[in-house]
């Protein structure tokens, strides 16, 4: 098939670029950006333009794909409109190039990204080589979102946003735990349950196992313990080599931007960069730095994710910030937030209604702000949006 992929550089989408390239597909597509995916995805021969225009669709195309970023008015689907062309989303056709696989959905309000990357490290050293979509890096992988496996089971990481996840067909359902999350899509706590629960209906088997086995890893936090415990019973439930699996969760350093270290300070400040963008996600991570750092200081610069979802969880965003030593707020990012939203909920207002914290936006600020920190302290970057790229900044100012 010849396919375009608009927004190819998306975690996600990128992954799915790959797959289709090994099936054989003729690949082309687009993105604003560079990044690590299109470079990955270069060196693979596909063709990627870095604007979106009606030029860029070459001709008997069969199939455009699309990332929830690129709308109907977007001129590359716009032209496929005018053309009669197909479209599908990304999980529209994820679920359709592998409906006929052994499927095995990772899915669940938060760890999904890190249970799917202690499964993917389990299987690696049991020799179990399944296919592998990933809403980040991992380092068994060359630091690739995808792994194209060579037998007929697929693990995939299944986003709920949307009900996105309602286009799979899994066989096995790994479910990590379920709390409401993205207002902006299910309006109350009762729509995203039901989501949750028609998607696990389909599966054959479903795999919930929260306990904490106190199995040796790398990883920090009671919140891992649980994911390992989870990717461990999926283990049992295939009947692996168990001790092999353990080894590979036990090596596993940690996917891409959670709780990834950058490196360190001039001053000896340890920095790490993590997704996290929700009050739980925040409240697991700082108690795993506490328990593995019990005598470092935390300090968080935390940029909040939507003002739709800050305004919403407000109050848990406060008590869970404010677990920091110290706290920096990085301005929030804007994502299909409404006016309404935005009226509602400010930076300033999380400043104010939590005691000690600042402002910052700039590298010179955060500097400013790390003098607060000592030699075997934590600098910890945490958020959505485009904190991570700061962290980057930041360390490459301030790293020795």
């Amino acid at each position: 098939m010849k396919i375009y992929f608009s927004g190819i550089g998306g975690i996600g989408i990128s992954a799915l670029a790959q797959f289709c390239v090994k099936q054989g597909d003729e690949i082309s597509g687009s993105d604003p950006d560079s990044n690590a995916q299109t470079d990955t995805l270069k060196n693979l021969g596909v063709n990627i333009v870095h604007t979106q225009t009606t030029e860029n669709l070459p001709e008997d195309l069969n199939l455009l794909v699309y990332t929830e970023a690129v709308h109907p008015t977007n001129p590359e689907r716009a032209e496929a409109d005018r053309r009669g062309l197909k479209q599908k989303s990304y999980f529209e056709y994820l679920g359709e190039v592998t409906s006929k696989t052994n499927l095995i959905a990772v899915t669940g309000s938060h760890g999904k990204t890190t249970t799917t990357g202690l499964i993917a490290a389990g299987m690696k050293a049991c020799g179990f080589d399944a296919s592998i979509f990933i809403g980040s890096t991992l380092p068994e992988y060359n630091n690739s979102n995808f792994h194209a496996g060579t037998n007929n089971y697929c693990v995939v990481e299944a986003c709920e946003y949307r009900s996105n996840f309602r286009f799979l067909k899994p066989k096995i359902v790994v479910l990590t735990n379920i709390e409401y999350d993205h207002p902006d899509s299910f309006p109350t706590e009762e729509s995203y349950f039901e989501a949750f629960d028609d998607f696990c209906g389909k599966a054959d088997v479903i795999i919930k196992q929260t306990q904490n086995l106190n199995l040796p890893l790398s990883l920090m936090g009671d919140h891992n313990q649980e994911n390992a415990s989870l990717a461990l019973a999926l283990a049992k439930h295939l009947d692996l080599d168990l001790d092999k699996f353990k080894a590979g969760m036990a090596a596993f350093s940690g996917a891409g931007r959670r709780q990834e270290f950058l490196g360190e300070t001039e001053t000896g400040v340890k920095i790490y960069d993590d997704y996290g963008h929700h009050p739980t996600e925040i409240k697991a991570t700082l108690q795993g730095f506490r328990e593995k750092f019990p005598d470092a200081k935390i300090g968080l610069i935390y940029e909040p994710h939507q003002f739709c979802r800050s305004h919403m969880f407000f109050d848990d965003f406060c008590e869970a910030l404010s677990q920091a030593d110290h706290l920096g707020l990085y301005p929030i990012y804007e994502a299909r937030d409404s006016a309404d939203d935005k009226s509602a909920v400010s930076i300033q207002k999380f400043q104010e209604h939590i005691p000690n914290s600042q402002i910052i936006k700039s590298t010179e600020e955060a500097k400013k702000f790390a003098e607060q920190l000592s030699k075997g302290d934590i600098l910890l970057f945490m958020g959505a949006g485009v904190i991570s790229d700061f962290a980057h900044e930041y360390i490459k100012s301030s790293s020795r």
